[in-house]
């Protein structure tokens, strides 16, 4: 009687575990084909960030016409985008339009205010640049430039 309920036993361990090892097969392999289909999602997410952030550009808006010197002045800057963008520094930049002094760090709005104070009256060129980091291969950077001229009286 023991050897029989022992083999009855050992009969359905080992009916039990073949099932389960079928099972943990049948989700591995859906694991795998999980994984590879989220990959596609991810590229085709970060494509399609990569190719907003190319394609975007900077408005800039004044609430006056015209600035008064030394005096404190604000201006508004727009993407054309009404949703978040990705992680971007926005500098002054050089004659050639190379980004020069930090202004804003790690924004992901798609508006900024810039704050100046112009120094002399006439046509004051507020020339800035929003710099994105992309997370691809090349962890190339994406440079979308302003330029914004306003006029300043005494």
């Amino acid at each position: 009687m023991k050897k029989t309920n022992f083999g009855l036993i050992l009969i359905l361990l080992t009916f039990f575990f073949s099932c389960n090892e079928k099972k943990i097969s049948e989700l591995n392999n859906r694991i795998t084909e999980l994984e590879t289909q989220n990959k596609k999602l991810t590229d085709s997410i970060s494509k399609s960030d990569y190719y907003k952030v190319l394609s975007s550009n900077i408005v800039g808006l004044t609430a006056k016409p015209e600035f008064i010197v030394n005096e404190k002045s604000e201006v508004k800057f727009l993407f054309n985008y009404p949703e978040k963008l990705l992680t971007y520094n926005v500098y002054t930049t050089t004659s050639d339009g190379k980004p020069d002094k930090l202004v804003y760090e790690n924004l992901t709005d798609n508006e900024f205010m810039y704050s100046f104070i112009p120094e002399k009256a006439g046509e004051h060129n507020i020339k800035l640049v929003a710099v994105f980091k992309m997370n691809n291969k090349e962890n190339e950077e994406i440079h979308v430039p302003t330029n914004l001229y306003v006029t300043v009286k005494e």
